[in-house]
């Protein structure tokens, strides 16, 4: 539901076809866009599409092509987060646990960190014939509606890399920290923080990075430095004393 300045319960409108009520996951900072999702059923398909609402009325954005493993799209795609001035989107697929991110800029959507974004394959013998499965690297997320920067310009998330072993054929997936930036179309990968991810990015570079365990780290991306831990940056930067075992999710324009 949405409530109004003025207390009026108002319940959002999903495309025609849509089924139930949509979810909507963030707005723009006038309040004039609201990005979500919801259940299309025209056809049969019974996929989550992700959906824009402009002053109240929904429209449906671009789905991509394939899934994160160049499959195809069996469950959907969500958006999640939208930059403060409404232009840039972005989101997840939700397709057999691979939590693929995209995003949507100049009405094109793409997957984020497309320059490392890979598709491999593995053939496994069986004895009634091989056969060929494919996995991803790539930037993933899940449901965080924190990750952009407010004007868009830099998107935090996980590299996740996706190791076979060929014994058995099992799989191991590890991540770290990795930053995408929408104008230059680039990811900083932080491989020294292994196990962590990222969680937000100001419009200025300062990637905020939460530990595996407990706990956080500030990063440089345009120095490409460490600037010290979450607790040692809030100190530096407004003189106050936090527990050190937090991380930040997002910091306001």
């Amino acid at each position: 539901i949405a409530i109004d300045t003025s207390g009026e319960i108002f319940i959002p409108e999903s495309p025609a076809g849509f089924e139930g009520k949509p979810s909507i996951s963030a707005t723009s900072a006038d309040g004039k866009y609201w990005v979500g999702y919801a259940v299309d059923k025209k056809g049969g398909e019974g996929l989550y599409r992700p959906l824009l609402w402009t002053d109240g009325t929904p429209e449906v954005l671009p789905m991509p092509e394939k899934g994160f493993r160049e499959q195809e799209l069996t469950t959907g795609v969500m958006a999640r987060g939208i930059s403060a001035n409404g232009e840039i989107i972005y989101g997840t697929s939700w397709e057999n646990s691979d939590f693929g991110m995209l995003y949507w800029k100049d009405g094109k959507v793409k997957y984020v960190g497309e320059d490392v974004h890979e598709i491999k394959s593995v053939t496994i013998p069986y004895p009634e014939g091989d056969e060929t499965f494919y996995y991803a690297n790539g930037i993933v997320s899940q449901a965080e509606i924190y990750k952009m920067s407010p004007s868009g310009n830099w998107i935090a998330g996980a590299y996740q890399e996706i190791t076979v072993n060929t014994d058995d054929y099992s799989t191991v997936a590890s991540s770290c920290p990795a930053f995408y930036n929408t104008e230059t179309e680039t990811t900083v990968v932080l491989e020294e923080y292994s196990g962590a991810k990222g969680v937000h990015v100001t419009d200025g570079g300062i990637a905020f990075i939460a530990l595996p365990m407990a706990g956080g780290e500030v990063y440089d991306l345009n120095a490409g430095v460490a600037i010290g831990t979450v607790a040692e940056w809030v100190y530096s930067e407004y003189g106050l004393i936090i527990p050190s075992d937090i991380f930040i999710k997002s910091v306001s324009p």
